[in-house]
């Protein structure tokens, strides 16, 4: 079939799925020279008139919706007697295989994806377009540039102009995944709307916050029967920090009777979005008061009693500026300060000059008995919020406090976006940006400390040459394409990437299982890689292949630089570091090696290969160098395995790619 042209335009080069209804390839859209995921119905499906229907109706039913989170439909046909469908092509994986490689997704993570199907769903329902049949393996996380969006794929089984299609559509005839199905869907009736993709979305939620599927495959067995359902694990006790607000969130979503639902995907999503946000832990602001004065700090107690108490606020108090900064240094999360002017040692402009030294996110309101222009000017222009004169209207400092918190939470909200988002995290893992980020509240650096983990060094094969054959921007794309699909694997496994070193990503795994999680995280990114460069091809910048060197032990780890120069990198340094960085360096293509001292901790978890004494580059040493092969597989029971078929309709494939193009055969 490679190389057969449909349609006189589009050239197929490699199927990267299949299933009961059709098949998926990579295809090169002779015209306008781009290539796109062309979907060809199976051959056994062509003499069926109801399959062929169905499937027309697909491309009809995504060529409605203009969408950034539904798969867009280029093209629709009929060549000689196969109909085929032209759609986007897409780079990534589908949520399945992510829930499959990771288990389990973090509540702020569930929430954002959930927020995307909505709003696919949304467009979907507003047309009168119902899905049935959303679950994980239709829902793809594509990578647009650096970021991941969630495409839904495969409307094979979706109704068209639901209101009227109710009227006519026969009765009893199920359609759909058992798992995923609600209820009035699995007993076939004819008035099935958009609340059954409602279910659906619940079922999704819970199986990406927990790894698990809601109910057993008995209790969905006797739904017909007795009405209800009762969860198999309640949520709370699965997913504890979001409290038992969890129990009612999916009570309502996957509530039997369809008036008992969410009435919206938006509206599903929007109720998991504030259950994830009452879920962070909040804190009382705290406030820092600076007067020689001895009896403010109980006047403020006494005014705000009712503050202290309900934990909105909490007071620390300083007796001048000097004391101030000092207070400041102890207490990094302070959010505002009320300062007097006039005081012994280090007066409040003084500090108010000072304070960005210490915490450049506090916000300083003057209060002063002394309201002349020439202080307002000057506090103003040092930066002050506002400026209170004494003595002082209660009502007024509680409303200027409310304002001056507000703004400091927001303003916090911005700066931890820009530097964690934007900044820190590009580069490395959550564990590390908490360890920077108190940086910036002080100028105390982190010593060091030894620690025991594991050190991986993740090299692009022969990427050199391509620096001299492509322009600088087109080989810069070209790296940072691999960097975006072997980091994922990296962090996901709890990794810390330490640095870049030209075409090499260097990683650290701590904590309990260090080294299975390194190897891990090691062979995923090989394997996705590889899945991505036999979809796209040998020209594809995923083609390099990776040689990969893994070493575990003892390390050193802090702040190294030149602190008064304000560079400074936090990093790893020892024997071991070395050791992976050369076994790297030694490693042939997509090969990952250990040294033979590490065999003990890794055989029974992995397939290992003897490649004999080796020289290690860079050093006069040499090493008993093994190859990790593969993981080895443990088998899985077959209550932990989902099962989807289609009553009515073909079963949809058992297995998948990695990376799958613009939808899957349904």
């Amino acid at each position: 079939m490679s190389g057969r042209r449909i349609g006189s335009r589009y050239v197929l080069e490699r199927q990267v799925a299949g299933g009961g209804m059709g098949a998926i390839w990579v295809a090169l859209d002779s015209q306008l020279q781009r290539r796109v995921a062309l979907k060809l119905m199976t051959p056994e499906r062509i003499a069926s008139s109801s399959a062929r229907h169905q499937f027309e109706q697909e491309a009809k039913a995504v060529a409605q919706l203009r969408n950034p989170h539904v798969v867009q439909i280029h093209d629709y046909g009929v060549d000689g007697d196969t109909p085929f469908i032209v759609m986007e092509l897409l780079e990534g994986e589908d949520l399945e295989t992510r829930l499959e490689r990771q288990g389990r997704l973090a509540p702020a993570v569930v929430a954002s994806l959930l927020n995307q199907i909505a709003r696919a769903l949304a467009a979907a329902h507003a047309s009168g377009v119902i899905h049935r049949d959303l679950k994980p393996a239709n829902l793809f996380l594509a990578r647009v540039d650096s970021d991941e969006v969630m495409k839904v794929l495969d409307f094979g089984l979706a109704r068209l102009d639901a209101g009227r299609a109710a009227h006519s559509e026969q009765p009893g005839r199920v359609m759909g995944t058992p798992r995923y199905m609600s209820p009035e869907q699995m007993r076939g009736e004819a008035w099935v709307d958009h609340r059954t993709d409602v279910w659906a979305l619940g079922v999704v939620a819970y199986r990406a916050l927990t790894g698990r599927f809601p109910f057993s495959a008995d209790a969905l067995g006797e739904l017909g029967v007795s009405g209800t359902l009762t969860f198999a694990e309640p949520p709370s006790t699965l997913v504890p920090e979001l409290g038992q607000g969890v129990d009612a969130f999916f009570s309502r979503a996957l509530a039997p009777d369809p008036t008992g639902r969410f009435q919206s995907a938006r509206e599903l999503a929007a109720a998991f979005a504030s259950l994830v946000e009452a879920s962070r832990p909040s804190r009382a602001a705290k406030i820092l008061v600076i007067d020689d004065e001895p009896d403010v700090a109980l006047l403020m107690k006494q005014r705000f009693r009712k503050h202290i108490r309900d934990s909105v606020y909490t007071f620390i108090f300083a007796s001048d500026g000097e004391d101030a900064l000092e207070k400041l240094r102890q207490h990094p999360d302070t959010d505002v300060v009320l300062s007097d002017i006039n005081m012994p040692r280090m007066d409040g402009l003084t500090f108010l000059a000072r304070v960005g030294e210490v915490n450049p996110l506090v916000k300083v309101i003057m209060v002063s008995a002394y309201s002349d222009m020439s202080n307002i000017r000057v506090a103003m222009n040092r930066g002050a919020f506002d400026f209170l004169v004494k003595p002082l209207d209660f009502q007024d400092l509680d409303a200027t406090l409310t304002k001056a918190l507000r703004y400091v939470a927001e303003f916090r909200q911005m700066v931890r976006s820009a530097e964690e988002n934007q900044l820190l995290r590009m580069f490395v893992h959550g564990g590390v940006v908490e360890r920077a980020l108190p940086l910036t509240q002080g100028p105390d650096m982190m010593g060091g400390e030894r620690v025991e983990a594991t050190v991986a060094f993740l090299d692009l094969e022969d990427f050199t040459p391509v620096l001299s054959q492509e322009q600088p921007e087109a080989a810069v794309r070209r790296l940072n394409a691999n960097f975006e699909v072997i980091v994922p694997e990296l962090l996901s496994r709890g990794g810390v990437v330490d640095k870049f070193v030209g075409d090499a990503v260097m990683a650290v795994f701590r904590g309990h299982g260090h080294l299975g999680r390194a190897l891990e995280a090691c062979l995923a990114a090989r394997q996705q890689l590889r899945a991505m460069a036999f979809r796209s091809g040998d020209s594809s910048p995923y083609a390099h292949g990776l040689c990969i060197g893994v070493d575990s032990g003892e390390l050193i780890c802090g702040s190294i630089g030149a602190k008064g120069l304000g560079r400074l990198d936090y990093t790893v340094l020892g024997e071991t570091v070395n050791t992976a960085a050369r076994l790297a360096l030694l490693a042939g293509r997509d090969q990952l090696l250990i040294g033979a001292h590490l065999l003990p901790k890794v055989e029974p978890g992995f397939e290992c290969l003897a490649l004999g004494q080796r020289s290690l580059p860079g050093s006069s040493s040499e090493l008993t160098v093994h190859e990790i092969v593969a993981r080895r597989e443990q088998r899985v029971s077959s209550s932990d395995q989902t099962a989807s078929i289609e009553v009515h309709a073909s079963p949809t494939p058992s297995s998948q790619p990695p990376a799958l193009a613009a939808a899957k055969a349904g």
